[in-house]
């Protein structure tokens, strides 16, 4: 198992104004963020997880962070995935999904199984 950063928050989750807002849309998971960084500038991202086949959600006392404290990474050679693709064979090879995990201080692990995601900062 081999994680990659992909992509790191400019925030803190440990200063977030407000509890993360998540919509699930389709197939599609957002994720809503803000908060302030180490030198007290305010923070807005949009995170976007695309064709979304898989959530798991572990508490934040409960949860192994994988080195993605504030950052999304991918884990290459996934057993999560291996297991989807014995089982839904068909659908992992249409999906092609990824594995990417978020660690949110004192929210918890997020892991998905999506296409891709993207980041929208304002």
């Amino acid at each position: 198992m081999k994680n990659i950063t992909q992509y790191e928050l400019k925030m803190f989750s440990s200063n977030l104004v407000e509890s993360p807002q998540i919509v699930f849309d389709g197939m599609d998971i957002v994720i809503e963020l803000k908060g302030y960084d180490d030198i007290d500038e305010y923070h807005e991202c949009r995170i976007k997880f695309d064709s979304v086949i898989g959530l798991q959600y572990a508490l934040a006392g409960f949860s192994i962070t994988l080195n993605a404290y504030d950052k999304i990474i991918e884990i290459e050679d996934s057993e999560w995935i291996e297991q989807y693709k014995n089982v839904n064979e068909e659908e992992s090879s249409y999906w092609k999904p990824k594995h990417y995990v978020i660690y949110l201080d004192e929210v918890g692990l997020y892991q998905f199984l999506a296409q891709s995601f993207n980041v929208e900062e304002r």
